[in-house]
């Protein structure tokens, strides 16, 4: 289930270094290959465009897919998602101008989108509450493999016609996405809401395979009955927004659209989207070239790289909190943010290229991944999909409006642009310092009861959750 979330990085670096082959004709003159056109001369305000295509279809599936979800189940959705990304794929493949590479952007936007709201939830759906510390990080580490392996191939792959091959990739990663979900179970959580008991017995003993969870398994029948049943109430976008659920479940709402807001407004879609542009700013390197660049083996550094610093956040989300990690994680940004801009102001390029890495790594670790979860550790089921919907809007959102003005901001601002970041990476540490309570070993139902009280100070004694019990460790 997690190739959703390597679909998700690689349509979102792939861009990065193709993009002077295909907008300004650096291999060379226009040409026909097979029929088609080796370049697709236009604007960057329309390459902009493009590339802002995919977060805006990603918001119309984190939107749209909240109804499929709860109708059809998670399974499902994360399987036929697929379609769109194989139809986007093929589209890459074809394309003759740059409106039908927007299309296929939208396209895969839309999958991709859908499937990582769906996939947040099916994973905290499924898990124990210990294994959601590492379950929650998967997603980060598959999105990193996703951009890695989009930017090393795309050293490779920049040249007419190998640009459409390397666009196309996303279809071929949606079809071996498809067949593996078949071996996938359906959320027990979904199946007893839709009276499908057998079958959400059965899907919770394959999850726990040996261990004997009936008192897990009569606990989740009757809380998901009370929460999820046939006629059970189920919030909608509209209903959380306006506050017109049963809890209230503002401070959930707030957490979950400040964390992918911020996410965003840290400025990792700048350095995702236009590490290259960034890196031959700080190096004063040439920006059109048909063989790879240093900022380009540079960008392509800063995806491996962030990739192992995906495997050391799964590994620090067994023994800190995600309050912590989070914390650290944009105060370390805030801080290498200001060191990037001295190091491009000052001319101190081994400095702020070297913070560009530690700014993605950190990220990362902490930011990258914890805000995709935070609804479904601390939400009622009949309002998870509809908050979920939300704070992927806003990331999304966030994404667009991120990818457009990055370069514009570069081209003003030059070397002071990430003292901007570093003043929304401060905010979020002092915001969160109050608002965002612990979740890491934590029950749902305890996180629930405490925190739907509208918006509130977790430092106060009176909101802190009790770890799990002894009892639950067999089937954890």
């Amino acid at each position: 289930a997690s190739l959703s979330s390597l679909n998700y990085g690689w349509n979102y670096g792939v861009t990065n270094l193709p993009g002077d082959v295909i907008t300004k004709c650096a291999a060379g003159p226009q040409h026909t290959i097979l029929g088609l056109p080796s370049c697709l001369p236009t604007s960057d305000a329309t390459w902009g465009l493009v590339i802002s295509a995919f977060p805006i279809g990603a918001l119309a599936g984190a939107i749209s897919c909240t109804h499929f979800a709860n109708a059809y189940g998670r399974k499902a959705v994360l399987l036929y998602s697929n379609v769109l990304s194989i139809l986007g794929g093929l589209l890459f493949g074809v394309s003759v101008n740059a409106p039908m590479l927007l299309i296929a952007r939208f396209l895969v936007g839309v999958a991709q989108g859908c499937a990582n709201g769906t996939f947040t939830n099916y994973v905290a759906e499924i898990s124990t509450p210990r294994a959601r510390n590492t379950l929650g990080s998967v997603i980060q580490f598959s999105t990193c493999i996703g951009t890695m392996m989009s930017q090393l191939l795309a050293l490779g792959l920049t040249v007419p016609p190998l640009w459409r091959v390397l666009f196309a990739i996303t279809g071929v990663i949606s079809l071996i996405h498809m067949a593996l979900l078949t071996m996938c179970v359906e959320s027990p959580k979904w199946l007893v809401s839709k009276d499908r008991i057998d079958e959400a017995r059965n899907a919770l003993q394959r999850l726990r395979k040996s261990a004997d969870c009936t008192e897990e398994f009569n606990t989740l029948v009757n809380t998901v009955h009370a929460e999820m049943g046939p006629n059970a109430y189920t919030a909608t976008i509209y209903d959380v927004v306006r506050g017109k659920t049963p809890d209230n479940l503002r401070h959930q709402l707030l957490i979950a659209v400040l964390g992918m807001a911020f996410q965003q407004l840290s400025g990792i879609s700048g350095v995702s989207f236009f590490s290259t542009k960034l890196f031959n700013s700080i190096t004063n390197a040439p920006t059109h070239s048909t063989k790879p660049t240093l900022a380009q083996i540079l960008t392509g550094m800063v995806s491996t790289i962030g990739t192992l610093a995906a495997l050391f956040g799964i590994a620090m989300a067994g023994y800190f909190g995600r309050r912590t990690l989070l914390i650290f994680s944009h105060m370390a940004m805030a801080i290498s943010s200001i060191l990037i801009s001295v190091g491009s102001v000052k001319g101190y390029n081994v400095l702020a290229i070297a913070m560009v890495f530690v700014f993605y790594c950190v990220y990362i670790v902490g930011a990258g991944s914890i805000p995709w979860v935070f609804p479904a550790e601390m939400t009622p089921i009949y309002a998870v999909s509809a908050i979920s919907a939300v704070s992927g809007s806003i990331a999304y959102a966030s994404v667009f409006a991120i990818g457009m003005a990055f370069a514009p901001l570069m081209d003003v601002l030059k070397g002071y642009t990430f003292l901007l970041f570093a003043a929304t990476n401060l905010a979020a540490s002092v915001l969160f310092f109050f608002l965002l309570p612990e979740t890491k070993d934590k029950r749902v139902t305890e996180m629930i009861r405490i925190h739907s009280v509208g918006v509130h100070n977790v430092m106060k004694r009176k909101y802190r959750a009790e770890l799990y019990s002894e009892k639950d460790k067999e089937c954890m």
